[in-house]
């Protein structure tokens, strides 16, 4: 009779006053930091395709890599009464996310801080990171498979992901017995936007081939190579980081590194239901991604994942 009645009067429950007495809103905070980028639209897709799934909605916070808008988005999911919160790429140092949401499990996703630069690790618990080194020694690699000897790197931003890269790439030509720290060219924070300049660095000093921090910035690159007459790859090769869908459209079809970022963003929620459910998040992994080579740097075809 009651249910009847309340159908009849169209009445809508009171989500909050549900959520005082089960003390849970059935609802998940997720920061990104910028909801234009590609990767970061794969990774919230499937976060919340993986949240839906299990009954939980999904609030989204844009933290532009600036970390009092970090810290404002942690605010509005506080006030919100998230069940559980999971940032990617926050520039935030990781004790303090963890302080602040004390009371609530929160997942890291590819954190930027930039003090865990060098030899510093990820916290042991409730953290993913897909295995970037791993990627880009295998890039370096099979450019010099292929023949590529004067190799350079194409700085991006400011943030960990380019120093992980960067670093990744040195070592990997060290290793090989080459010193690639003289072919380094810088983007800069929109190093996108001034492919015009970076191109013209390129052009002037002809390495066999560059690694640029990510597909953005390399199709720009590629694209300003054109204009001083280069040819990619006869000329120069070039190859990225990301496999965003522009990369196996361009001409020619770029090489790249490819992150699994669905994965992650379905991970992310696994690892907050385990928290929820267990009161203790599980341990932080590193995983794999995969090696896609196309024309860009003279080949055409997908390599298996990297093994971590």
């Amino acid at each position: 009779m009651v249910r009847r009645t309340a159908e009849h009067l169209h009445y809508i429950p009171n989500a909050g006053a549900r959520s005082l007495v089960l003390r849970s809103t059935r609802t998940l905070g997720l920061m990104i930091p910028d909801m234009t980028d590609p990767i970061h639209g794969q990774v919230a897709t499937a976060f919340e395709q993986e949240a839906l799934a299990r009954g939980y909605g999904v609030i989204v916070a844009n933290g532009f890599a600036d970390q009092d808008r970090e810290r404002s988005g942690l605010r509005a999911f506080t006030m919100q009464r998230v069940d559980g919160t999971a940032l990617m790429g926050s520039t935030l140092d990781q004790e303090e996310v963890v302080a602040t949401l004390a009371r609530d499990p929160v997942v890291l996703v590819g954190s930027e801080n930039l003090g865990l630069a060098g030899n510093k690790t990820d916290l042991p618990v409730g953290c993913i990171r897909a295995d970037e080194a791993s990627g880009v020694a295998a890039m370096v690699a099979h450019l010099l498979t292929s023949g590529r000897r004067r190799i350079g790197y194409v700085n991006g931003p400011s943030a960990l992901s380019n120093i992980t890269r960067r670093d990744a790439t040195l070592q990997a030509l060290a290793a090989a017995g080459m010193d690639g720290r003289r072919r380094q060219y810088h983007g800069g924070a929109l190093g996108w936007t001034n492919a015009a300049a970076v191109a013209a660095q390129i052009a002037q000093d002809r390495p066999d081939a560059v690694v640029c921090f990510d597909d953005k910035l390399a199709l720009a690159v590629m694209d300003g190579l054109r204009g001083f007459g280069v040819r990619v790859p006869d000329d120069i090769a070039v190859a990225g980081f990301d496999d965003i869908p522009f990369a196996a459209l361009a001409n020619p079809r770029l090489s790249t590194v490819a992150p699994p970022s669905a994965q992650m963003g379905r991970r992310a929620v696994e690892m907050l239901m385990s928290a929820l459910e267990s009161g203790a998040l599980p341990a932080s992994e590193v995983l794999p991604v995969r090696l896609v080579v196309r024309e860009s740097s003279g080949g055409d075809g997908v390599a298996p994942p990297i093994a971590v």
